[in-house]
C-alpha cells in the first residue's frame, strides 16, 4: 500500500514538471509582449514630446523676434537741381545677431527657481551646466537633463524632473497663469 502510494506521488510530481516544462516552452507569455509593446510606446512619447518640446522653443523665438521692433528713419539725399528724386534709406535697423543678443540676454536672466521642484542649489547646478533659460529646458529630454545634472550631486525628484519641460515651456511663452494651473495639477 505504502508503495501505491509513493508511486502515486511520484506520478503527480512528474506529471507538474513535464506540464510546468510544456508551459514554459510552448505557450506564449503574453505579459512579455505588453510590456515590449508598452516600452515601444513610451520611446515613441519621449521622442514626441522632444519634438514638441523643439517646436514650442521656436516657436517661443520667433515670437520674441516679433517683438522686436526694426526702426527706421527716412534719410533723404539731395537730388540734383534738374531731376526731383527722393531716396530713403534706413538709419537704423536691427539686425538678426542684435535680436539673438537680445533674446540670449534676457533668457541668462530667467530665474529656473519659478518652476516647481526646482531650488536654489538646483538652479545653480543647471546654470553650472549650461542650463540658463527657460527655453534651453524646454527643449531637454527627461534623459539629457539627467545626464547632465549627474556630475552635480545634486539630489532632486525624477518624476518631478519630467515636468520640468512643460513647465519651462509655459514659463518661455510667459504664460504665468498656464503655468500656475499646470503646477497645481502636479501638486494634486
Amino acid at each position: 500500500m505504502s508503495k501505491l502510494v509513493g508511486v502515486f506521488i511520484l506520478g503527480i510530481l512528474v506529471g507538474w514538471l513535464i506540464e510546468w516544462i510544456f508551459v514554459r516552452l510552448f505557450v506564449p507569455n503574453p505579459k512579455k509582449k505588453v510590456e515590449a509593446a508598452l516600452k515601444a510606446s513610451r520611446k515613441e512619447n519621449d521622442t514626441l514630446q522632444q519634438q514638441n518640446r523643439a517646436l514650442q522653443a521656436e516657436l517661443t523665438a520667433v515670437k520674441m523676434k516679433q517683438e522686436t521692433v526694426v526702426t527706421t528713419e527716412p534719410v533723404v539725399t539731395p537730388a540734383p537741381e534738374t531731376a526731383t528724386t527722393d531716396i530713403t534709406t534706413p538709419a537704423v535697423e536691427t539686425t538678426v545677431t542684435e535680436v539673438a543678443t537680445a533674446v540670449t540676454e534676457s533668457a541668462n536672466n530667467d530665474d529656473l527657481t519659478k518652476l516647481s521642484g526646482i531650488g536654489p542649489k538646483l538652479a545653480e547646478a543647471m546654470q553650472a551646466n549650461g542650463i540658463q533659460s527657460y527655453a534651453q529646458l524646454a527643449i531637454l529630454s527627461t534623459d539629457d537633463l539627467n545626464e547632465k545634472l549627474a556630475s552635480s550631486g545634486i539630489r532632486y525628484s525624477k518624476a518631478i524632473a519630467e515636468s520640468w519641460a512643460k513647465q519651462a515651456t509655459f514659463a518661455a511663452a510667459s504664460d504665468w497663469s498656464g503655468l500656475k494651473t499646470y503646477q497645481q495639477t502636479l501638486k494634486s
